[in-house]
């Protein structure tokens, strides 16, 4: 996948319940429309917000990035769970 689209909420949620299952990830809520993704080796937490039901394409590429940075998965593996 080259490059990514808006994700529907759905989706989105489905990605965060892969991403917890990674070992050290941590995903929760964190206020209203929002979630957290955190990981041990993170300074600052990952936020994730719903406007519209969407999730912004931006959002997805920054979380692939730091989610493939920890070294847990490839992109390959979360691009197979878009």
């Amino acid at each position: 996948m080259g490059e990514y689209a808006d994700v529907k909420r759905n989706k989105m949620l489905a990605i965060l319940r892969w991403i917890e299952t990674l070992p050290d990830f941590i995903v929760g809520n964190g206020g209203t429309h929002q979630w957290i993704v955190k990981h041990d080796s993170w300074v600052r937490p990952f936020p994730i917000s719903f406007r519209n039901n969407r999730v912004n394409k931006l959002y997805i590429k920054s979380l692939m990035k730091l989610v493939v940075g920890t070294g847990l998965c490839t992109k390959e593996d979360f691009d197979a769970h878009l």
